[in-house]
């Protein structure tokens, strides 16, 4: 069994560097401002309203990690928590992709959630990462559209055929 730890602020920079891999992976384009921005940002929140898992890698590093926002949630009909989780940044370094260890990370992340008694939990999915997702309970939520808008940023374009 591969041995998965909580992340502690000393893991920020390597959560960073991982992440960074997964929005390279999707085609996005982290430059230093953001690492240093980013590696700051994990580095204040861990261990309050964020949770990292990590699994070290043996030659140094994190082979592994993952992270779950713990945020406040208006009260919902049904829904029994006033908090919810959104899971970001899984990320596997290259040399130790399909060793089973996002898996053990995301146990890890779902078991904090259900100890905090979180019953929501959010994530997006890289299509290299849904079958994993979905084996794990996830599902495409069918009933509303996820959207968005980026604010005071005229350099961000619209996707193609999206917009008004």
């Amino acid at each position: 069994m591969t041995d998965v730890r909580l992340a502690t602020s000393a893991d920020a920079a390597e959560i960073v560097h991982l992440g960074a891999l997964m929005y390279k992976a999707v085609g996005a384009k982290p430059t230093p401002t953001w690492a240093v921005d980013a590696t700051q940002t994990v580095r204040d929140r861990l261990g309050k309203d964020l949770i990292g898992m990590v699994i070290d890698a043996p030659e140094g590093g994190l082979a592994c990690c993952g992270l779950v926002n713990i945020a406040p949630r208006l009260p919902k009909p049904g829904a029994q928590a006033h908090h919810m989780g959104y899971i970001q940044w899984v990320s596997t370094a290259p040399q130790h992709q399909r060793k089973g260890y996002a898996r053990t990370v995301m146990d890890a992340l779902l078991k904090e959630t259900d100890d905090r008694g979180i019953e929501v939990v959010e994530l997006h999915a890289t299509p290299m990462g849904r079958h994993l997702y979905e084996e794990l309970g996830f599902w495409v939520k069918g009933d509303n559209i996820a959207m968005m808008t980026v604010r005071g940023r005229d350099d961000v374009p619209w996707p193609e055929g999206e917009g008004l």
